[in-house]
């Protein structure tokens, strides 16, 4: 068990068990260890001896620990010492690629193993420091599989791809559908009839309907009409049937409701029972997501080597004038600003959802009308000009699912891409076992 799996991260880490220490290329064998003490050469590193037989008992100890038979000694060796040179390779290529965990991410990651074992930050270093490990190792040991899993996920990712017919083949599945199952909120009135109601009944069931429909659309509570006229068994509670998946109601409510937009009453739907309407109170689910979204124009001025900081809120000033009579934020913001990303677009940043932007702007951005130019924003970046042009309600649930849908099917592909990847890298390394 890794490190991370034992404290409850919970991160991808293939094979880590725990990491192997690496020497740097330019090791000098004979002036730190003798020839004997190296079990491995990996590329231009090594695996020593030492790490080699702190694994094995480790490994060992597990397997006594929780009463499960350890594979004979020398299948055991040969598992350990194939560990250890598959975590040394992918060090390797993560400091290749400059992969490094700074501080900031390695305290993120302490402090989850710490909330995950239900254990304040003391607490955890008393309890590594009771396993005969110091802090010092423990976070360097975290920062080696963090550092692992980021070499993982960034060389494995780039190897799947997924096409938008296996999403949909996925959606269609068993598991795509219990994905996609949006779950309701239900109000019920039932009308009851009899098993073969005469003109009589059915006429008073009538004018029952009439009357709820009547109070309805005067502002009656549903939970009140319910009450009031329903024959269910849930009518003193308001006729609530509670939060149901779709799946889990009977067809003559399920096909309905799937068109009802949240408060709205059915027409009167009627089955052996009776007659029933429904209402939505609410519903939820991956596939429900409606978001606010803000179509917003942007212009940056920063400082820079060549313009100071009053410079520049003297030209943010100067580009605020020149709109506020009449200028046009589209030439502006090609001609001035230093936003790379919107200013070939005349400063046009697109559909933002809520806190898509930096606190300060989106503050700013959530009390602008229509059409209306900000005032110049000062932020650690430098300062801003926003102009809101549309605001709209959009229903992103269809995007959504179809988005955990891919990251489904990533995940399902990723343990058989990592393995591959993992003997790639194994069978292009120079190796000699000592």
């Amino acid at each position: 068990m890794n490190t991370l799996s034992k404290w409850g991260l919970g991160a991808n880490l293939g094979f880590g068990l725990g990491l192997v220490l690496t020497l740097s290329a330019s090791f000098t064998m004979a002036a730190a260890q003798e020839l004997d003490s190296i079990a491995a050469i990996v590329n231009d590193d090594i695996v020593l001896q030492t790490d080699f037989n702190t694994r094995l008992g480790k490994i060992k100890q597990q397997f006594k620990n929780s009463n499960t038979k350890a594979p004979d000694i020398e299948t055991l060796k040969s598992q350990v010492l194939d560990q250890l040179i598959i975590e040394n390779l992918q060090l390797q290529l993560a400091a290749k690629k400059g992969v490094y965990i700074a501080d900031p991410s390695l305290e993120l990651a302490i402090e989850s193993i710490a909330k995950n074992n239900q254990m304040s930050l003391d607490q955890l270093t008393q309890a590594i420091t009771d396993s005969g490990e110091t802090m010092i190792q423990f976070r360097d040991r975290i920062r080696q599989e963090l550092t692992i899993n980021e070499i993982q996920t960034s060389a494995v990712n780039r190897r799947i791809r997924i096409s938008e017919h296996e999403v949909d083949r996925y959606l269609a599945s068993n598991q795509g559908q219990q994905l996609a199952d949006t779950e309701y909120d239900i109000g019920h009135i039932l009308i009851g009839l009899s098993a073969q109601p005469d003109a009589k009944e059915l006429t008073a069931a009538q004018q029952k309907l009439d009357a709820i429909a009547k109070a309805f659309d005067q502002g009656t509570e549903f939970a009140s009409l319910a009450a009031t006229y329903s024959n269910a068994l849930n009518a003193l509670k308001g006729g609530s049937l509670g939060w149901r998946k779709g799946s889990q109601l009977p067809k003559l409510f399920a096909e309905p409701i799937k068109t009802m937009s949240v408060g709205e009453v059915s027409i009167p739907i009627r089955n052996s029972s009776g007659f029933h309407l429904i209402k939505l109170i609410n519903k939820r689910g991956v596939s429900v997501q409606t978001v606010a979204q803000t179509k917003v124009n942007h212009l940056l001025i920063m400082p820079n080597e060549i313009r100071s900081t009053s410079q520049a809120q003297k030209l943010i000033n100067e580009l605020h004038q020149r709109l506020v009579n009449g200028g046009d934020f589209y030439d502006l913001a090609r001609t001035f600003s230093d936003d790379a990303n919107s200013a070939p677009s005349g400063g046009d940043l697109g559909w933002l959802s809520t806190n898509q932007l930096p606190t300060v702007l989106q503050k700013a951005t959530d009390e602008l009308a229509i059409e209306e130019l900000s005032s110049p924003i000062q932020s650690d970046k430098g300062w801003h000009l926003l102009q809101v042009t549309e605001r709209r309600t959009q229903d992103i649930g269809q995007a959504n699912l179809r988005f955990q849908a891919k990251r489904a099917i990533k995940e399902s592909k990723f343990a058989n891409e990592l393995e591959s990847w993992l003997r790639e890298i194994r069978n292009q390394a120079y190796i000699e076992i000592r």
